[in-house]
């Protein structure tokens, strides 16, 4: 894939020791509340980040990369994945994201995007601008705003999704003082909801080191890890995931 460089290739990691060390999210606006960080597992504390959210005008925002950064490896993602008809992703904790949208108005083959989010302030957000949705890349292009949680996505059924796409949510439920355990829930269901022959795409600050081995610890899975070519200062990762066959 242009743009990225190769870490370390496809290879089996069985069950080890939790993760070392917990990333910190760079959000590109002024830093939020003192008290932001001790409660990112909390609705509340989304809530109240997008309600003191400027709205107008309506401004995406982006946790790590926006979508002309991860372009071409979702094309490539999507594009590899098995199975016939529109291609269908999962947006976990999509906020106020261009992702989504962005993939639905530009992507020239037909997808389905589910952008899910548990703050129904920001759900609600994305709903009122997207109201009525854009032309579509492709006519049978679909584009949905859910509120849903991404520990439980039981509104899903199993093998449902291509692509499952996570920028930034899970390194928040990272940071939980659970130990990792909303984060672990929330992998093995989107391992659940993925098709046989879909993909996790996990983007994220931390290096391979730290992510590999919380990635060993909650379940048997296929890790590829490649470093995002960016003109940003900081290094970006992208962790490429799927069921170890």
């Amino acid at each position: 894939m242009a743009g990225l460089r190769l870490l370390s290739g496809s290879r089996c990691f069985l069950a080890a020791s939790g993760i070392s060390r917990l990333p910190s999210p760079r959000p590109r606006s002024p830093p939020p509340a003192d008290d932001f960080l001790e409660n990112l597992e909390k609705r509340t504390t989304w809530d109240r980040f997008y309600q003191e959210t400027p709205t107008q005008p309506f401004r995406h925002f982006d946790w790590f990369l926006g979508y002309p950064s991860l372009h071409g490896i979702l094309v490539q993602l999507l594009h590899d994945a098995d199975g016939e008809g529109p291609r269908k992703v999962l947006d976990l904790g999509c906020g106020t994201s261009e992702l989504g949208p962005r993939m639905y108005s530009e992507c020239s083959f037909p997808l389905h995007v589910y952008c899910i989010d548990f703050s129904p302030v920001a759900i609600a957000l994305m709903q009122a601008q997207f109201s009525p949705l854009p032309p579509p890349g492709h006519p049978a292009s679909q584009l949905h705003f859910l509120q849903a949680d991404a520990t439980d996505l039981s509104s899903f059924q199993p093998g449902t999704f291509d692509l499952v796409l996570d920028k930034g949510t899970l390194d928040a439920l990272l940071r939980t003082k659970d130990r990792g355990m909303a984060a672990g829930r929330a992998l093995v269901e989107s391992l659940r909801v993925m098709r046989a022959g879909g993909s996790m795409l996990q983007v994220s600050d931390e290096d391979p080191d730290a992510r590999m081995l919380w990635l060993q610890s909650l379940r048997t899975v296929s890790v590829t890890a490649l470093e995002l070519d960016t003109d940003k200062s900081i290094s970006y990762f992208a962790y490429i995931i799927k069921p170890a066959k």
